[in-house]
Formats: C-alpha cells, structure tokens, sequence
C-alpha cells in the first residue's frame, strides 16, 4: 500500500494494477492460503507421510507385473487381456496394442477396432470372445491363506459351500401390469405412471425421435400386450450385486419373483434385503453362514447372511449350483464399483456364471450393457446420425467449427457420430466410449460382452439389452455429470432418464428375452454374427442416432446447461472483467 504513490508516480497504470491486485487479495487470499496448506498436505501423503497400511492381499486379485517392486500395474494387464483377445486372429491390431506407451489414454481406439475384428466373421467374434475371457481368467489370481492360483483353477480348488437362507413375502400379488414412471428429465413437472396405451405412445415417442431402436419399443410394448407375462411367480433370478442402484430387485419382488441374492455380508444390507422381501409378494434365498433354524432372532439373521464375491467367489459358485435345482434359473451381474475394483467384480460374476452354466444347461443370463461403449448398431441407426449431422443446428455447426476435434478435459468436441461401416461383413458399429470412464470400465464391459458371445453360442438365453443414461444419485453427485446431462437434450435423439424410468423399461426387455420365443436372445433365433445380439432391444438414449459421439457433446452441454442456469452470474462477471479492465486502462471503469 505504502509504494502505490510511488507506483503513480512512475506510471499511474502501475498503480491502478496495484488496486486490482489488492482488491482481489481481500476476498480470495484465505482461499489461497487454505489451498496451498491442502497441495503440502497431499503431497506430504505422496512422500509416505501418513501412510495408511495397505490391506492383506485376499481373494480375486490383479496379477504382479513386476515381481521386484511387488506392482500390481492394471494398465499392464488391462492392455495385456484386449491384446491376448486378437493375438493370432489380428496380429497386427495386437501387435498395435503391445506397442501403445501409454494405455490410460490410447485404451480408447482399441475398443473400435477390437469390434471391427469380431464383426469381420461368426468365427472372429466367438474367437475373440473365447480367448478374451481365456486370457483374463488365466491372469488374475485367486488368494487364500498363503496359497496363490490362477483364478481358472481356484474355481475348482474348493469346495466349501454355504447354508441356505429363505424369506416368503407377504404381500397380495398386485395387478399384475407394466407401469412406467415418467417424466422428463430436469423438468419440474410431477412423474407420472404410464400404462397400456398412454404408454404405447411415449414408446412410440421415443422411437421417433430415435431414443431407442425399434426393436427395443417393440419388446416392451409386448409386455403391455401380454399382461400374464408380468406375472413373475414362476421366475428364478439370481441377482449378483442385488442392491445395486440400476438392479431389478424392487420391480422383480413387486411382480412376484423368486430371487436368489448375492450381496456383501453387511448386516445393514441385508436389514434392507430382508424386510423388502417380506413386504413384498415374492420369495428371497440367500447364503448363511449357519443354518437358518440356529438363528433365534432378526439380528441373528442379518448379521449372518451375504458373501463377499471377490473373497468367496468359488464357495458363492458351489452354494449357486445347488439352489431351487428343480428350476430353470435367470442370473444377471449388476454389480460396479469404480475402477480396477470393477473389473474384479465382473470377473468374479463371469467365474460364476460359467459355472452355472456348464452345470445347469437351462440357465438363461442377463447384463444391462452401457450405451458408452462400442456396439454393433442397424444401418438405419447409422443413416439416421449421418442425417441428424447433416442437418444439426446453425449453431452446433458453429461451435463445431471453433472447437470441433479439439481436446478439451481429455475429449474431443463434437466428432461426427456415423462410423463407416466394417469392410468385410458391411456391419455398422458405433463408437460411444467416453474416454474418462478409464480402460478399467471398458474391460470390466468387455468381458460381459464376451460372456454374453459364448453363452448364447452354447445355446443359452441371453439378455444384454443397452440401459439408457440414467440420472442415479451417484452419477448426478457429481457436477459436471450432472450439467452434461442437462445440456444434452440440446442434440437430437439424446434423452437422460430418472432411474425408476430406466429400471421399468428395462424390466420389460428383460421379461420380453425370457418369454418371447421370437426374441434374438433365444438361441434358436440365428444371428448373422454373435455382436449383433446387442443390437436388438436397444434403449441407449439417443447415443446411436445422435449427431454427434456421445464423448464429444459433454462440454457443450455443460456449458450451455452453466450459461443457462447462471444467466444472472455470467452477466455479473463478464461485466466485472470488462469494467476491470476499463479501470486499468482508462482509470474509470466505465
């Protein structure tokens, strides 16, 4: 403050800088004082500084890439898994992959191609699929006291089991009809329930605008017309992940279904679990670490069912074999948890489900599959992105034209959607990945994928139908989802829904797969090529049809969405900066 006359003396736009500065200094010092002491910290954490102790090695685990440090790089066996699926069928794609340096960000362009070579032939795709989960299952490791296996044969290594757990409900058996919630997303209008015709028409709505494909209208709109589908008392399912935010369990109790759940030995999970069931008009089974009728009260009970699946997966695979062997069982993987974690997780169920089905051979499976992700898609799917690109507003255009392919948070913005089409077969695919989801999410995807490839090849029902963006408290937690999300019904066809939208819907794919003979899902229904089965009943959101790939419309939508809502902050900003630098210029802000 002392040395601003001097500054004025030696130039007076020294010392207007010098206001700024310190009025700028008031405000957002403490702020930067607090942020500095935050960066010493974590870099003090970095250095080892109160390092916590890392957990005991146990369970499913990332194979050691370098035995001298003891690391475990899931980069080095995450690249090693899609190389090892295309290894001898495209060797110069897997000799592409060996070569990339660094895989967290090059993973992207892989997934396309690694599609590319399964749709090329049947035989590539059932190749690929094979050797994928062959790799991957012959690399990570299974351990337990002391004692390290592959997870191929820990599966087999032993033979403890689990005692059985079972709840009826006791709820009346509703009206048994397909409902679904609906409103559109970030509107304040109340939801509503959609029913029989009313319905039909929203589905015939979203068909139009090219939120979903055909196929997937037409599988819901059976279950509207075949209401005795809807009755569910007759149906198995076991639920790996039951509690998961995106699972059925709530809608599949509700029409009377029999569940056989696999979640984390938590009593406040199973407190959950339990008491649905019992409220409920369907059935629960369930693990237990000891009999059933040794256990004398309701916190007893809670406290001794559930499994951990990445510490038990051979014991929860044995107890799974066992159960209802009388009935044809439907079991699905709806488990995630972020990062390498999830690619455990999906190993852990995929070691399971090949169990189940190479000991019961009318087991049927089930996934929901992510629109962000490569798919195999129908040439009108394809022609209707070329279209909607060709005719995208003046000012995406404009946008387009100022940032288009440009990196900005690790995406480019707005790339052309419409792929061309693969040159052996003339097969459409579509690139949705979004690159942030990381290489982990893609392979944990992947290998469901594969699953789904060689289980339908042996002759079982699959259902792996594409869930739509779907605004769970999770995703929308955080900010920038959140914004993107509100943004992106800017682009045509793209459409976000509220869970309990996303769960009816795909409900109903799921019923239309395991009741309706003529779905792709029934193995007798032949398939040009494997990938083609997650063509069919697609409910992706628009990502297909959009103009634009889904990974390059986030900061736009966002930004739009920002702009939009802070109309009022955004003024007050730009004319702070444009008075700011008036002062400093002319002396005056005006």
């Amino acid at each position: 403050v002392a040395a601003l006359p001097f500054l004025a003396s030696l130039n007076p736009l020294y010392a207007r800088i010098a206001h700024v500065y310190l009025a700028m200094y008031l405000p957002f010092g403490p702020y930067m004082i607090l942020n500095m002491w935050g960066m010493r910290k974590r870099a003090y954490k970095k250095r080892g500084g109160g390092k916590k102790k890392s957990r005991p090695v146990n369970g499913l685990v990332w194979p050691i890439t370098n035995a001298e440090k003891g690391e475990r790089s899931t980069s080095v066996t995450n690249k090693s898994i899609w190389e090892s699926s295309v290894r001898g069928i495209d060797d110069e794609l897997a000799n592409s992959i060996q070569r990339t340096k660094s895989w967290r960000f090059g993973y992207v362009k892989y997934v396309e191609k690694n599609l590319r070579c399964c749709l090329r032939s049947r035989e590539n795709a059932l190749a690929v699929a094979k050797q994928g989960l062959e790799a991957a299952k012959n690399k990570f490791l299974f351990v337990r006291d002391g004692k390290t296996l592959p997870l191929s044969e820990a599966m087999s290594a032993y033979n403890g089991t689990f005692h059985t757990g079972f709840v009826k409900g006791t709820a009346s058996k509703p009206n048994s009809k397909l409902t679904i919630p609906y409103t559109t997303y970030g509107s304040k209008k109340p939801e509503t329930m959609l029913q029989d015709l009313e319905a039909m028409k929203q589905i015939d709505a979203w068909v139009e605008a090219g939120t979903i494909e055909n196929s997937a209208g037409e599988g819901i709109k059976n279950c509207i017309k075949n209401k005795e589908w809807m009755d569910l008392s007759d149906r198995y399912f076991v639920l790996l992940g039951a509690t998961s935010a995106m699972g059925p369990l709530n809608a599949l109790l509700a029409l009377g279904a029999n569940i056989i759940a696999i979640d984390i030995d938590r009593e406040g999970v199973w407190k959950s679990l339990i008491e649905k069931a019992r409220n409920s008009c369907g059935t629960l089974t369930f693990p237990l670490s000891k009999p059933q009728n040794e256990i004398s009260s309701d916190e007893e009970l809670f406290k001794c069912a559930g499994s951990n699946l990445l510490t038990k997966t051979p014991e929860i695979a044995n107890w799974i074999c066992t159960v209802h062997s009388d009935k044809a069982l439907t079991i699905g993987n709806y488990t995630y948890l972020d990062g390498a974690l999830h690619v455990q997780l999906a190993l852990a169920c995929d070691s399971i489900m090949e169990r189940l089905c190479s000991e019961r051979s009318d087991t049927s499976i089930a996934f929901l599959c992510t629109p962000t992700d490569c798919h195999a898609i129908p040439k009108d799917a394809h022609d209707a992105a070329q279209k909607n690109y060709k005719n995208a507003p003046s000012w995406q255009k404009a946008v387009e034209g100022m940032v288009g392919g440009m990196n900005i948070m690790g995406a480019k913005q707005l790339v052309k959607n419409a792929l061309k089409p693969v040159e052996e077969s003339g097969l459409y695919l579509v690139d949705g990945i979004v690159a942030a989801q990381g290489p982990n999410y893609a392979l944990a995807k992947r290998l469901q994928h594969w699953r789904a490839v060689v289980a339908h090849s042996n002759g079982h029902i699959v259902s792996s139908n594409i869930a739509p963006s779907t605004a769970t408290k999770s995703v929308v937690s955080n900010a920038s989802f959140a914004a993107a999300y509100n943004g992106f019904s800017l682009f045509k066809s793209m459409e976000v829904m509220y869970q309990e939208t996303s769960s009816a819907v795909m409900l109903a794919l799921l019923i239309n797969d395991l009741r309706n003979p003529e779905s792709v899902a029934n193995p007798q229904n032949k398939i040009e090529n494997p990938f083609l089965l997650f063509q069919s009943g697609s409910f992706h959101g628009g990502v297909w049809r959009c103009a634009y790939k889904c990974d390059s419309i986030g900061v736009t939508a966002a930004m739009y969405y920002y702009l939009n809502t802070y109309k009022a902050a955004v003024f007050a900003t730009v004319a702070g900066l444009v008075g700011t630098v008036n002062y400093i210029v002319k002396g005056s802000p005006l």
